[in-house]
């Protein structure tokens, strides 16, 4: 492993290519770190015997042993569990950013972006983790003396984190209520994508993002014209153009962020609407090319949609919602997350109860005929068997 200086603040790069290791001693030259080099996965966990870096910088595509693998070992270091890991790398970041950024890493970086982002962003999390270790240490200081207090900062950051979440639902709650919606369809939608998400495998801290992430899924709907959004009869062709602009519009409000799960906020915002068939927009994705996360909350959101009063229809019970999402099974949605969903019924019908709006929206509505969804139709409408108009379920 090679230091260019001896400044205390280390930054290790992980990569096989030595011209990224240029360019990264370029970018950092005037700043205020030392940088070190590994060119391999098992030479980088060797030299962490002796080296304990400030910020990991992670190349994914290496031979022998990829960054995913890398990071997994890193993070079962003891003196490593708190070190952040960015992803520096050349990989499309909406193929692996779901993954990446909910099982491995804090933060994802291409590599063919801005010095001055880079540095930004480096700069973001090498502040983060002096405060955390700060905070680290004063713990370890206190702990035999004031065992209260560890007890109290927990509770503390329990609350600031339920704080955060309600400031999001909040707030996306401004874009729902444009389009007849209300808060209890984000809490409710967010925690049935959760739930899914766990039923699933993957780990709490994933589950963990979703559940702040997926409130953002609807937050392009700000940027559709109130003529659109709120008419009661058929959209035009034009016109349901223009709705399924909110996934893009959505991704671009998001696009930027720093934080983790508002980036997969943008994931989620961009891709809730493909389908497993590839007929969904914005992109015509099709079966795994679509991001999990996308994927999850697509039937979350549906089924939210399904069994909720809206103004233009009355609650379907939740047979028909099921009898709904099976016959989209394989079409609309990705079997798997179907499978999950069915398996964990007591959950999604205890989190139903919790977030509810009132005995309206507990209404048992049938649909009358066997139902072909057909979000793609140019009024995002489905229609019954018999060529007639079904009640709108479009989400």
């Amino acid at each position: 492993m090679n230091c260019t200086n001896n400044d205390p603040a280390t930054i290790l790069v992980i990569d096989d290519d030595p011209s990224i290791h240029r360019m990264v001693a370029r970018i950092f030259r005037h700043q205020p770190y030392a940088c070190c080099f590994a060119d391999s996965g098992p030479k980088a966990l060797a030299d962490l015997e002796r080296v304990t870096p400030d910020l990991v910088l992670l190349d994914l595509s290496m031979p022998h042993m990829d960054g995913f693998e890398v990071a997994e070992k890193i993070k079962v270091v003891e003196q490593m569990r708190h070190v952040p890991i960015i992803i520096l790398s050349g990989l499309s970041g909406m193929d692996i950013l779901p993954r990446a950024l909910g099982e491995y890493a804090d933060d994802f970086i291409s590599k063919t972006a801005d010095p001055s982002e880079i540095i930004a962003r480096v700069q973001y999390h090498l502040n983060r983790k002096r405060v955390l270790d700060q905070m680290h240490s004063d713990q370890q200081y206190y702990h035999h003396t004031i065992s209260l207090t560890s007890a109290q900062l927990a509770l503390a950051l329990e609350r600031l984190k339920d704080a955060s979440l309600e400031v999001i639902w909040r707030l996306t709650t401004a874009s729902e209520y444009r389009d007849n919606e209300t808060g209890a369809h984000i809490q409710r939608m967010s925690h049935y994508a959760a739930a899914i998400a766990r039923r699933m495998g993957l780990k709490q801290k994933t589950v963990e993002t979703i559940l702040y992430a997926a409130p953002m899924h609807d937050i392009g709907k700000i940027g559709i014209p109130d003529r659109i959004l709120l008419k009661e009869g058929p959209l035009s062709d034009t016109e349901w153009q223009t709705m399924k602009t909110h996934t893009t519009i959505g991704a671009a409000i998001l696009r930027g962020s720093s934080i983790g799960f508002v980036r997969l906020g943008e994931v989620i915002a961009l891709t809730h609407h493909e389908k497993w068939d590839g007929s969904g927009y914005p992109n015509g994705l099709k079966g795994r090319r679509i991001p999990l996360v996308g994927r999850i909350v697509a039937l979350a959101d549906v089924f939210d949609a399904l069994t909720s009063k809206r103004p233009y229809k009355e609650a379907f019970n939740i047979e028909t919602a099921h009898r709904i999402i099976i016959e989209g099974n394989g079409i609309h949605f990705d079997p798997d997350v179907v499978r999950a969903f069915f398996a964990i019924q007591d959950e999604i019908r205890e989190i139903k109860a919790r977030f509810q709006e009132g005995p309206a929206s507990l209404a048992s509505t049938p649909l009358a005929g066997p139902i072909i969804y057909r979000q793609d139709l140019p009024t995002g409408r489905p229609m019954d068997t018999t060529g007639r108009k079904a009640t709108s379920i479009s989400v």
